[in-house]
């Protein structure tokens, strides 16, 4: 095989998985490791630790996350691992939150999880757990743990929970797993870290960074709209209206291309008729505050038919804001269809 042959064969190679090869996939298409050292001579490739190579061009701030997981199984191509990514090695904890984008832990020595006993690389730090499929995703191609699991291994591991409370408020916000889920992978973690379960444990961890029901009620109490609940009688509502917030379960997916017409009609028509009767609508006031900016009037009876009037204005932009894991498209369907029905 010639210097071009192996120098196309090498970069067919290193473009299947981020323009990285190892020497062994090398190996297995006839190319020696003299031939690889050649082409790093000749700056076609570069040396990017023990046994990796890499395409100068493709090298990123995500290259030591690709190289570590390839030098797990440097004999294996990455789409051959990634038909059973929980078998293959999870990227974890430091180096999952890092490539989620949440918080902002040091992240320089990469963390990958795998399921049994594995032969340990300088400068990887491997942890030993079986992964479940839902607890997997990727990201920029590379298996992951999911935020929750990432939220609830950090925890594990020892580090400093205001830390991972971070994290777990930087998921939240934005929209990357829920609350019913990040409650379920912490709730193996309730009892050592001195909660009764896991919904409690992430109350605890969320209060740390001012996003929990405690700490936005507090936060509510000192607005002018806040103020002005408590002087209609509404305080014991505070609670439950901040808290019903993760229950409402409208799926965004559903909502996004809505225009405005269209979400009016949906808040009146859809939303509204799932609060009890005579119990001001559950909603995050917070982000009523945000988004309405209206004067409330003390009195009580005033205060509903003002909060009922500006519905429009307020309750689509907090229903976009919502969590996505909620109402199936049919469960929306089937709500309208039942509407009908009663009209005709």
């Amino acid at each position: 095989m010639g210097v071009t042959d192996v120098a196309a064969r090498v970069s067919e190679l290193a473009a299947r998985q981020w323009g990285l090869l190892t020497t062994a996939q090398a190996e297995a298409e006839g190319i020696t490791r003299l031939q690889l050292a050649r082409l790093a001579d000749a700056g076609v490739i570069e040396r990017f630790g023990r046994g990796i190579y890499a395409s100068p061009a493709a090298v990123d701030e995500r290259t030591p996350l690709r190289a570590a997981w390839l030098s797990l199984s440097p004999s294996e191509l990455a789409e051959e691992r990634l038909a059973d990514p929980p078998s293959s090695g999870v990227l974890s904890h430091t180096s999952a939150a890092s490539l989620h984008g949440l918080g902002d832990l040091l992240d320089d020595e990469p963390e990958i999880m795998v399921p049994g006993r594995k032969q340990s690389r300088r400068g990887i730090r491997l942890h030993r757990a079986t992964l479940r499929t839902d607890e997997v995703t990727l990201v920029e191609g590379l298996p992951v743990t999911t935020p929750a699991r990432t939220v609830a291994d950090l925890l594990r591991d020892g580090h400093d929970p205001s830390h991972v409370a971070e994290i777990a408020g930087d998921a939240l916000r934005h929209d990357l797993t829920s609350r019913q889920e990040m409650a379920a992978a912490l709730e193996p973690l309730a009892r050592r870290n001195g909660q009764p379960n896991g919904a409690a444990l992430l109350e605890y961890l969320l209060d740390l960074v001012g996003l929990s029901s405690k700490a936005l009620a507090t936060n509510l109490a000192g607005s002018d709209l806040g103020k002005a609940l408590v002087t209609a009688g509404q305080l014991s509502a505070i609670r439950s209206i901040i808290e019903a917030v993760s229950k409402l379960n409208i799926p965004t997916n559903a909502l996004g291309s809505l225009k405005v017409e269209a979400m009016e009609s949906f808040t009146k028509d859809i939303v509204l008729p799932r609060f009890p009767d005579g119990v001001l609508p559950k909603i995050d006031m917070s982000a009523i505050i945000e988004a309405a900016n209206v004067s409330i009037p003390v009195d009580t009876e005033a205060f509903e038919k003002v909060l009922s009037a500006s519905v429009p204005t307020w309750l689509p932009e907090v229903i976009r804001a919502l969590p996505a894991d909620a109402w199936s498209p049919s469960a929306l369907t089937t709500t309208s269809a039942d509407r009908d029905e009663a009209s005709a």
